[in-house]
């Protein structure tokens, strides 16, 4: 893992391999795998030539019932709790890659000022994430 904010980790597992695991792992971190988008797959249904090979997933996780409950509470809240629950899984140099963007209480703040209990709580979903990354490599 390099430094930064943005969280990076190698596996030697396949990008299915990492996913499949990924998917295993997370109830015990209390998600399930919402979404997986083939990038790559995408982009060729809306025209554009990716070369052979190329492979590159939108991998995306819920806690349903949390997200619901902190949505249904405040719709605004959607637009900052719903993208830090997604990575990009990639192949690279021979490994699969997994880069992760977690949001910090200070980055929830700037989005959310009034709403400590949210700043607080979605920058522990972050970690928790990581966490499930961990476990999944």
């Amino acid at each position: 893992m390099e430094k930064g904010i943005l969280f990076k980790t190698e596996s030697d597992k396949t990008v299915a391999g990492f996913i499949e695991d990924l998917k295993k792992n997370a109830p015990e971190f209390n998600f399930k795998v919402r979404h997986v988008l083939d990038v790559g797959e995408d982009y060729r249904r809306h025209g554009v030539a990716v070369e052979e090979g190329f492979q590159l997933f939108q991998v995306i996780l819920c806690n349903f019932k949390r997200s619901y409950q902190t949505v249904h509470g405040n719709l605004e809240t959607a637009a900052v709790i719903l993208p830090p629950k997604q990575m990009a899984v990639f192949k690279q140099n021979g490994k699969t890659v997994i880069n992760y963007l977690p949001f910090t209480g200070e980055f929830i703040a700037q989005a959310l000022p009034e709403n400590k209990k949210l700043q607080e709580g979605l920058a522990k979903t972050c970690l928790k994430i990581i966490n499930l990354i961990k476990k999944s490599i």
